[in-house]
Formats: C-alpha cells, structure tokens, sequence
C-alpha cells in the first residue's frame, strides 16, 4: 500500500492510499520528534509511515483534529470516513477538541475534501527504492476528477433522502410535554469547504520538486502551505 498526505487550502488534511485500509482506523498520530504519522487500528494493532512528514505542515496538522482517511482504486474513491488526528505527548489536545464533531455525512465531507486538494507529499511506500511510485499516487489523475465507487455513491444517496425525508408526526394525543414533531433539519457542511479545483498542466503528474503541488502548477520554492483557520 502506498499513501499519501494531502491538504486543502484551507488547510485540511487527509491521508489517501492505493488501496482500501484493511482494518478500521482508530486515530493517526502524529510525532513532532521523529516526524513520523502512525496509523493506529481499532484492535489495537498499528501500521508506522515510512516517509518523514515535512515540518512545513507541523503547523496545519497541530490545528487539525481530524484527519481524513480514504484510498482509491480502479480510479474510483472506495474507502472515505474521518479519524481523531492526535499528537505525541499532548494530554490537551482531546480536551481543546472535544467538541468538534464529524458532521452529518463523513463520505460528503471527503468528497469535498478531496476535490480541493492542493498539495500534498508521499508519507508511505511498500518499496522505498521504487522512483516509479515517488510521485503522487493519482499519476496524471487529479483529485478534482475522482468519483465515488458505486457502492459509496449509493450510500450518499440513500444518506441524502433520509436528511430530506419529513419526520413523521407522534400518533395519538399529544399530553402534557410531549410536542408534535418538528421539520427535517438541514444538513451543513461544517468547516469543509468545496474550495477550487485545480486546472492540470501539461507535464506529468504527481508533486512537483519544487512547490510539491499537484501536475505540473507551480508555487514559489520553499513557499509553506496556508495556516488553519484556528492554528492563529
């Protein structure tokens, strides 16, 4: 499996593998020493990256409590949901982000994510010595063109007419404290933004040496990605 650390400009994070995690995520924790992300599972088993996260993005990930988690296969997103992103020796941090939730829908939430991707690096090779799968795990692909694997997209559209669907009203007399049913709430986005999709160039994709963005568009050298929103 090989993975990737991708972001937004608006500074959300996600990791994106070339095939489906084969046991469900608990958390990915981040080490600021050795710059190493480890991948913890909900049986308690782990996976360690092999690839330093650059400390360019320390400060985007510290203001991140979630992490996005998905891969893509045949072209296809077939794996999508959001993880607690936890930091090494932080006793705070659960208690600074315990009110954040997840949203309605992890798979739109992704699906907006992915879509706005702007740069990223590799953190995981199953052959570190192979140049070929240096670049971006997408190739020429850029993330604005992925679609949903049919399975997913009919999870979002049976998700979606549930949130549409009206509440039924209570059957019988109402008593004392027992209100009539309300209408079906509205669904948001919470802080994930749709963004703008990047136009590809004419070169090869995967990251760019210089400015590590996606296809061939460039960025001045050594330019730090945007600060999170609440990273001030």
């Amino acid at each position: 499996m090989n993975i990737d650390l991708l972001f937004t400009q608006d500074g959300e994070a996600g990791l994106l593998a070339s095939q489906n995690f084969f046991k469900k995520l608990a958390c990915v924790v981040l080490d600021f020493e050795t710059s190493t992300l480890t991948l913890e599972y909900k049986d308690m088993d782990y996976l360690e990256l092999n690839i330093p996260v650059e400390q360019d993005y320390f400060a985007v990930l510290d203001a991140s409590p979630l992490i996005h988690i998905g891969a893509v296969m045949k072209g296809d997103i077939s794996q999508a949901y959001q993880v607690p992103l936890m930091i090494m020796d932080d006793p705070y941090r659960l208690e600074m982000f315990k009110d954040v939730g997840q949203g309605e829908s992890s798979l739109q939430a992704f699906g907006y994510f992915v879509k706005s991707c702007m740069f990223g690096q590799p953190v995981h090779r199953d052959d570190l010595g192979d140049e070929n799968t240096q670049g971006c795990i997408l190739g020429d692909a850029m993330p604005s063109s992925l679609q949903f694997a049919p399975h997913l997209a009919r999870q979002i559209a049976l998700e979606a007419g549930l949130r549409a669907a009206p509440r039924a009203a209570p059957r019988g007399p109402s008593g004392p404290g027992m209100g009539g049913g309300g209408g079906g709430s509205t669904s948001q986005a919470g802080y994930y933004s749709s963004g703008s999709s990047l136009s590809t160039g004419s070169g090869s994709g995967g990251y760019s040496s210089s400015s590590k963005r996606f296809g061939s568009q460039q960025q001045g050298k050594g330019k730090k990605p945007p600060k999170s929103k609440d990273s001030d």
